[in-house]
């Protein structure tokens, strides 16, 4: 069975880019602002609608529920040792206005918590932003990842779970495979998302994304 989630191609332009959704925080909202010399830059959220995903339980051949031992953790940090992040990790789920919400800081990152646990079955997503007014943020050097590579996600018991890179990928804005990556899978997936490209500052938006595609090590 497929893990139903109903995401437009303009969701992703919300992760990563931007401080917060100028409706659940207007003090982050003004930390976006950039001097017209700056040379990183944060985008103004665009967010778009999205349902709840339904977890749905293996089965067998004949059709019935496979109970599996599987270790399962929410997540509290993020370390990825070949760029050296060690990041707290927010819980970004839909806000009020129907729209998925991003990390408040550019320091942490944002799980979507709306998906799947570390170590369930199908694509946890994770977001970050690539830079700010002030410099470097959390996943700047994302696009410095490759396959191979660890990372590795704690709860709050220091219970961790590492994922494996297999592959990184940049879309142009509105190609990325938006129902691909929020999709179900039979397999424990994280997919880390960031902006990259170059940035417009006449509409606040980087022109491309940035999506790390990682497997739980076995």
């Amino acid at each position: 069975m497929k893990q139903l989630i109903i995401l437009t191609t303009t969701l992703l332009l919300l992760v990563g880019c931007s401080s917060a959704n100028d409706t659940a925080n207007k003090t982050n909202q003004e930390q976006t602002k950039q001097p017209e010399t700056a040379t990183t830059e944060a985008a103004t959220p665009k967010q778009e609608k999205a349902s709840t995903p339904i977890r749905t339980p293996s089965t067998n051949v004949n059709g019935k529920v496979v109970k599996e031992e599987r270790t399962t953790i929410k997540p509290y940090r993020l370390v990825i040792p070949a760029i050296d992040v060690d990041a707290r990790v927010e819980q970004v789920g839909v806000i009020e206005n129907g729209q998925m919400g991003v990390p408040e800081s550019f320091e942490t990152v944002g799980w979507y918590n709306e998906g799947p646990l570390l170590g369930e079955r199908g694509n946890t997503v994770i977001s970050g932003h690539v830079d700010s007014r002030n410099g470097p943020a959390v996943f700047f050097e994302l696009k410095d990842l490759k396959p191979g590579d660890e990372i590795q996600v704690y709860n709050d018991k220091e219970v961790s779970l590492t994922y494996i890179v297999e592959r990184i990928e940049t879309y142009a804005e509105g190609e990325a495979p938006v129902e691909a990556i929020f999709d179900y899978s039979f397999q424990s997936n994280l997919i880390l998302i960031t902006c990259t490209g170059t940035f417009d500052r006449s509409v606040r938006e980087y022109s491309d994304r940035l999506v790390v595609y990682s497997s739980l090590k076995k």
